[in-house]
């Protein structure tokens, strides 16, 4: 019942050479690389504060979403289970979504959704 959260229950292992730099970490190399994921989206925050200010504060969010990502696809390639891959292209989902949604120009919005009081920015 529970099988998707064992180590390895993932059918995609093509990444690198399994268990060769820890007892704990499948794919160490992928998992360690995920950090920055952690350390960028911040600095990235904090460098476009004025595009943040003048377009709108959906540009952080994108940010956090970025944050997600790095978060599952360390899960991922450390445990290499199915549940770690599904939260991996799921949140990279998230992100292509949420920027659609940032960056999808407002002439081709369906009417009804032009120029929502809580919607985006002009």
């Amino acid at each position: 019942m529970w099988s998707h959260l064992d180590r390895g229950s993932s059918p995609i292992d093509w990444c690198e050479e399994n268990y060769t730099f820890s007892p704990h970490i499948a794919e160490f190399i992928n998992t360690m690389s995920n950090f920055l994921f952690f350390i960028m989206p911040p600095f990235l925050m904090h460098l476009h504060k004025d595009y943040a200010r003048h377009c709108g504060q959906g540009i952080h969010f994108i940010w956090m979403l970025l944050m997600v990502v790095g978060a599952c696809s360390a899960y991922f390639h450390a445990t290499l289970s199915l549940l770690g891959q599904l939260l991996d292209e799921l949140a990279i989902l998230w992100v292509v979504m949420a920027c659609y949604w940032l960056w999808y120009p407002e002439s081709a919005l369906p009417t009804r959704w032009k120029n929502q009081p809580n919607g985006r920015r002009k």
